[in-house]
This record gives structure tokens, C-alpha cells and sequence, in this order.
């Protein structure tokens, strides 16, 4: 009889403990479930669809920008096919075959005739005399404070101290290519640009300049200038325009 109620009693126990625990294991599968197999494998889909459309947006983006900038044409490039861009604090150190989108007949500059910045900043057989070394604002006029004795028909000036290199790496102020503000012929003007023609004091014996300056009288108003001087004391000096330019084909 003992025997039998001790049976019980073990019996019993062993019961409630397995009804207990089995409870406990419903109630933490509740409160922490595992994670479906299926909705884990759906939620890693989405997010991989998801990053590969992101990837493909930026590769679109990417190749929109190319494809704009390449139906694009520079204006100016050094001779290694940089391009020049509209304003910067860093001088070039290459050459540069400026009117690479010429309007007139005649082309941009031969690559043996390219613009060499080093040396017309450095070298005084690049200047006008040929003695001395010529000025940052002597062509990037608008790089100083005021204009100059005899330049008063100058009226733009955008820096507290005129340009020089040491200037430039002290401001850190990018300077502007002279298509910033001379723009090309058949471009549409604005009230301020491209500048007006411009008249000279009597005194300087220059012919006041009829039309806009465009940016392809800009140049020939600087580069002829200081060329014509140059001839004087070095007549294989360039001068003629097939000695510069490339001469498109009519």
C-alpha cells in the first residue's frame, strides 16, 4: 500500500514538472520567436534588390554626368588634354591650347603655339619689354584693388591686393579665366556680360573698340598687345594668325 502511494506521488511530480516546462517553453517561444525561414529570405531579398537599385541610380547618375560633360566642349585644355576649368587657385603648369570651341575661321591654337603659363608669368622675354617680368594683373585685370595709372577704362576689380603667386597662396582666392566674363560671340548676353566696348583715354593712342568685348576680342586685345611689342625686338615673334591658330578647313 506504501508502495503504491509513493508510486503516485513520483508520478505525479514528474507530471506537473513536464506540464510546467512545456509551459515555460511556449511562453520564451512567444517572447522571443525564431526568426521564419521564409521572412528572413524575403527581408534579405528587399534589402539586396533594394542596394542593387541604389548601385544602379548611381551608375545612371554617373554615366548622365559623363555623357553631359562629354557634349560638352572645353574651352581651353593643356597640351595633355586637361581641362582648364572656369576658375581655380592653382596655377597650370602645362601648356594651354586655348579656343578649343572657336567660332571663327580660324581654329584653336596649335599645340606648338599653346599658351605657356610658366613662362609668361616668370620669364621676361614672355613680357612686353622683354626686361622685365610681367604682372598677374596685367592680364587678369579684375585681380586687383583698382585700376592703374592710364587703365582707368578698367571697371571691375574683385581682390583686396593685387594678384601675385605669393597672394594667391596666402587668400587661397581662385582666379578667373577670361571667359568667366568675356563670353563668346553667340552667347546669350546679360546686362553685364560680356563688357562693353571700351574707350580709351585720347592720351594712349589706342582705337576705341567698337563691339562687346567677346571672348575672342579679349584675347587678341591682350596677346596682340604685348606680341606687336615683342616684334619689335624680336621679329620671329608670332604674329600672324596661321602662326597661332589652326586653320579650319572651309
Amino acid at each position: 500500500m506504501k508502495l503504491k502511494i509513493v508510486s503516485t506521488t513520483i508520478l505525479s511530480f514528474l507530471l506537473l514538472s513536464f506540464a510546467c516546462n512545456s509551459a515555460s517553453d511556449r511562453t520564451a517561444a512567444l517572447v522571443n520567436p525564431t526568426p521564419s525561414p521564409t521572412t528572413s529570405n524575403v527581408s534579405n531579398t528587399t534589402t539586396t534588390n533594394t542596394a542593387n537599385a541604389n548601385t544602379a541610380n548611381t551608375n545612371t547618375s554617373a554615366a548622365t554626368t559623363a555623357a553631359t560633360s562629354s557634349s560638352t566642349t572645353a574651352h581651353a585644355v593643356d597640351i595633355d588634354g586637361n581641362v582648364i576649368p572656369d576658375e581655380s587657385a592653382v596655377q597650370p603648369l602645362k601648356p594651354i591650347i586655348l579656343a578649343k570651341d572657336s567660332e571663327s575661321k580660324d581654329g584653336e591654337l596649335k599645340r606648338e603655339a599653346a599658351f605657356d603659363h610658366v613662362k609668361h608669368s616668370t620669364d621676361p622675354n614672355y613680357s612686353v619689354d622683354g626686361k622685365t617680368i610681367a604682372g598677374c594683373a596685367d592680364c587678369h585685370h579684375t585681380d586687383q584693388p583698382k585700376a592703374p595709372a592710364g587703365q582707368e577704362y578698367l571697371k571691375k576689380f574683385e581682390r583686396k591686393e593685387i594678384l601675385t603667386t605669393a597672394e594667391l597662396e596666402k587668400s587661397k582666392q581662385p582666379v578667373k579665366s577670361c571667359r568667366v566674363c568675356h563670353l563668346q560671340g553667340s552667347a546669350e548676353p546679360t546686362d553685364e556680360y560680356p563688357p562693353d566696348s571700351i574707350t580709351y583715354a585720347k592720351e594712349t593712342g589706342k582705337v576705341a573698340t567698337k563691339d562687346k568685348i567677346t571672348n575672342e576680342e579679349a584675347y587678341h586685345l591682350n596677346c596682340n598687345t604685348c606680341h606687336d611689342a615683342a616684334r619689335k625686338r624680336a621679329p620671329k615673334s608670332p604674329q600672324a594668325c596661321a602662326d597661332c591658330h589652326v586653320q579650319k578647313k572651309v
